[in-house]
């Protein structure tokens, strides 16, 4: 069964420019721009997970991985996301066929993506290739060395990315884009999410 869902999908180092203007902090210099919203429609991926015969309840599984057919680090893109979010009953995580109504452009992920709503953008893999179960989170790059959060006076150079666990979900944001003074009202224009 076909399913849609209205997400928005915002890569974690959206606004990291500002991070850099109190202290360098690693990664692409990001402004407000690093995040989209559309209308995914495909199945949800609890419905194929328990097709294919995957018990929520069992010990032995704890996260559902992704790999994307593209190569990073020499390896398939992967990522992954707890099981509880993937297989909850009220859950909106999907694998889109299609974007507003059409098949996915290739950029946005084509034939297949994961959406995820409300986590990081990191975990919505595109080109999707594979899907599987296991007791461990991916080792991928992006889920082990990267996309992690620190505390402010973290030492990049010294440190331990063990030591954090893999950002999933992310706070409410809020950007203002707009500033514009009309004699004795300011127009302020911007968006906010959760």
């Amino acid at each position: 069964k076909q399913h849609s869902v209205m997400a928005a999908i915002q890569c974690a180092g959206n606004r990291r420019d500002d991070f850099n203007k109190q202290k360098e902090v690693k990664g692409l210099t990001w402004d407000v721009g690093a995040i989209g919203n559309a209308v995914w429609s495909g199945p949800k991926l609890r419905d194929i997970l328990m097709w294919a015969g995957v018990d929520p309840e069992s010990p032995e599984l704890m996260h559902v991985h992704f790999e994307g057919l593209d190569k990073d680090f020499e390896k398939n893109y992967a990522a992954s996301i707890p099981i509880d979010k993937a297989m909850s009953p009220a859950g909106d995580v999907i694998l889109a066929l299609q974007m507003n109504g059409e098949e996915i452009p290739i950029d946005h992920g084509f034939p297949v993506r994961a959406v995820v709503p409300g986590v990081v953008g990191a975990r919505n893999v595109k080109w999707l290739g594979k899907v599987h179960v296991s007791k461990d989170e991916s080792k991928g790059h992006w889920q082990q060395l990267d996309y992690k959060g620190f505390s402010p006076d973290a030492d990049w150079r010294s440190l331990d990315f063990n030591s954090a666990p893999a950002i999933q979900e992310l706070p409410v944001q809020s950007a203002i884009t707009h500033i514009k003074p009309e004699s004795d009202v300011i127009s302020i224009k911007g968006y906010a999410w959760s």
